[in-house]
């Protein structure tokens, strides 16, 4: 490693990495918030002001800010199968591949009645 020339970018992403794959297991205590208060700030994020369908990510959100513990357990398996365990980056790189994805024609919307 002491042959390695650095960036800047790489000492910025050193210093971002949250180190939350080192704890033990990612898991949200249900007492530690309110589904209302955490709607209320996930609102206040403005994320709805980027998404391609804004009424699926209000019905998102809301449902996601009831059982946020439910979401997570539902993405866990893949989460495993790649080897990470940050919930936040797992989801943001998630929402960049399918926001590409969807932009480029790779992947397409669809009805759940097709489901």
């Amino acid at each position: 490693m002491s042959g390695k020339n650095w960036s800047r970018d790489d000492v910025v992403k050193w210093l971002r990495e949250c180190e939350c794959e080192d704890e033990e297991t990612a898991e949200i205590k249900p007492a530690s918030y309110e589904p209302d208060q955490l709607l209320q700030q996930v609102t206040g994020m403005n994320g709805i002001d980027n998404a391609s369908c804004p009424g699926t990510y209000e019905k998102v959100t809301n449902a996601i800010c009831q059982d946020p513990a439910a979401a997570l357990d539902a993405v866990r398996e893949i989460m495993k199968q790649i080897g990470v365990g940050c919930p936040q980056s797992f989801a943001k790189a998630l929402a960049d591949v399918f926001t590409v994805s969807q932009e480029t024609g790779i992947i397409n919307p669809f009805s759940t009645e097709d489901l």
